[in-house]
Parts: structure tokens; C-alpha cells; sequence
């Protein structure tokens, strides 16, 4: 989302992105579930980040359609922060914790679930 840093071609960084994690966080699902059973708090925080990364996704696209620019840039941008906040923290807690609370026959199966869906 480089665009939204340099305020070029902002709307088709924005929805090419936003398409992007439509497809990532539904295939993440299985993951959050079986991360639950171990970390319900995490998983369910997770969840809600991703849920609020594609409502401020819709809302921007809505403010796309009204001819609202201003209200989709800042939208967009928070839809970009929050999207990378959610990948700072799967990748520093959930994914080692993962590591430690699934089997390998549970992660192959994880990675195989996400790789069919993304």
C-alpha cells in the first residue's frame, strides 16, 4: 500500500489489497479455530482484527461510490495500519505459539487448508 504513503493510485492499491485479504482471512479460519482450543483470547482477537480490517474495507468503498475522497483515504489508511498490525502480531505471538501447541501432522494440514484457499 506504498500508494497510500505517496498518495498516488490510492483507490486501486486500496482494492487490490482489500481483495487480497477477502480471500487470506476467510482461509485463515480453520487455523483461528484450532487455535482456540489452546488460546480462545487470541484466536477471538485475531478474529476481531481481521473482521474490522474488511469493515473499514467496506467502508471505504462505500465512500469510493459517494465520491467521498477524503473519507476513503482515511479509511484506507487505517484499513492498511490495522492490516499490518494483524500481520506484526500473527507473526511474532500466534505463529510461534502455533509452533508450539499444534502437531506436525496439524500444521501440514493447516498449511495445506490455507495454501487451497488463498
Amino acid at each position: 500500500m506504498a500508494a497510500l504513503r505517496s498518495g498516488g493510485g490510492v483507490e486501486e492499491s486500496f482494492r487490490q489489497a482489500h481483495s487480497a485479504l477477502r480471500r487470506h482471512y476467510p482461509a485463515e479460519k480453520g487455523f483461528l479455530e484450532k487455535l482456540a482450543l489452546h488460546h480462545p483470547g487470541l484466536a477471538a482477537k485475531m478474529a476481531a482484527q481481521h473482521a474490522e480490517v474488511l469493515e473499514l474495507a467496506l467502508g471505504a468503498e462505500e465512500a469510493v461510490a459517494a465520491g467521498q475522497s477524503s473519507d476513503m483515504l482515511s479509511l484506507a489508511r487505517r484499513f492498511q495500519a490495522l492490516a499490518q498490525h494483524n500481520i506484526i502480531e500473527e507473526e511474532r505471538d500466534v505463529f510461534p505459539l502455533a509452533d508450539r501447541c499444534f502437531t506436525s501432522a496439524e500444521q501440514e494440514e493447516l498449511e495445506r487448508a490455507l495454501a487451497e484457499n488463498a
